[in-house]
């Protein structure tokens, strides 16, 4: 009997360990975090952090929600339907005016040929002067609005007057084709896409280095003293995603390409403009500065309230404990 009870109670005593190991390896892991994803290879470091489980690493759980363009997923953020999202600081100028209920955590990558203007060869149009009271695409309220006045003011071509016609960037590519607009103003892969099949058609302006665009992770300000471990997880396993596309780019890109469902082709067609990593840096600052200052000079671009103070918009703390990066602002 004695033997009996004794072996119950070491029977009772391993379950308890075990439970209480398996509780306490559950408890590492925070609760979920939802990622609202742009479909674009800039979301490449996220990319690969979920596809070798990097994230699972960090112990946190995040779900990615793919979506086409920074401007939606900055709204799905704004709504409380994810905890993060990828956006262009573009998109986060823009946001600014209207509200200061968010905060950017850090940039995780740039690229200074993301954008492209394109037009048919068949309208020969084949300088920016000759845009003039031409009907040009864009995205409202993102980096492909702010492209296309930003080229036109580098090129010394401010004063001439188009039309802004603002649609979906799905849209873009069948309005230009269709002649409903006579240029655009477009990220990629959008672009790589265009010129794949329509490349007999399609004339490219030069634009590299006119813009220097950042991809950036966004949270709500309510949620970030909640969620500060889980943000400080998530740009950890960010930032060996970053390491990993350095030590590794052929694997990188086939994962990339497999995950956005787009031909190697197209994913080489841009991957070397790419800059990976994590920072908070004053170039950021500066950009949302300069941004702001051409939106309230722009008529209806944006209600003239004054520059926003961006340094309230930009909350490094989570990327300094993240490990020792690139954070001086």
């Amino acid at each position: 009997m004695i033997k009996k009870l004794s072996l119950f109670i070491a029977f009772v005593g391993v379950a308890t360990f075990l439970f209480v190991g398996a509780q306490t390896s559950n408890e590492a892991f925070t609760a979920p975090i939802k990622i609202a994803m742009s479909t674009t290879p800039l979301s490449s470091p996220l990319i690969i952090a979920q596809e070798l489980s990097l994230f699972d690493k960090h112990k946190v759980h995040v779900d990615l929600l793919p979506v086409r363009g920074g401007h939606r997923s900055f709204t799905m953020m704004s709504n409380g339907e994810v905890d993060l999202a990828t956006s262009s600081e573009s998109v986060v100028m823009f946001n600014s005016f209207l509200r200061q209920d968010f905060t950017v955590l850090a940039s995780f990558v740039e690229s200074d040929n993301d954008l492209k203007l394109l037009t048919l060869k068949s309208a020969s149009i084949t300088e920016a002067k000759l845009l003039e009271g031409k009907n040009v695409g864009m995205v409202e309220s993102s980096a492909s609005e702010f492209f296309i006045y930003a080229y036109m003011i580098l090129t010394g071509n401010k004063e001439i007057k188009f039309n802004r016609v603002f649609m979906d960037a799905s849209e873009l590519g069948p309005a230009l084709l269709s002649g409903k607009v006579d240029a655009i103003s477009i990220w990629e892969p959008l672009g790589y896409q265009l010129n794949k099949a329509y490349g007999e058609h399609i004339s490219q302006f030069q634009t590299r280095g006119i813009y220097n665009l950042s991809f950036n992770l966004v949270a709500k300000k309510a949620s970030l003293e909640n969620n500060m471990e889980s943000y400080v997880r998530v740009l950890a396993a960010i930032d060996e995603a970053q390491s990993y596309i350095a030590d590794n780019p052929k694997r990188a890109k086939s994962i990339v390409s497999d995950f956005l469902h787009i031909p190697m082709s197209e994913l080489e067609w841009g991957w070397s403009d790419y800059l990976f990593r994590l920072s908070l840096s004053n170039v950021l600052l500066s950009n949302l500065q300069t941004q702001a200052r051409w939106a309230i000079a722009t008529d209806s671009v944006v209600e003239p309230k004054g520059i926003p103070d961006f340094r309230l918009l930009i909350d490094g703390r989570a990327l300094e404990r993240a490990g020792n990066l690139d954070t001086h602002l």
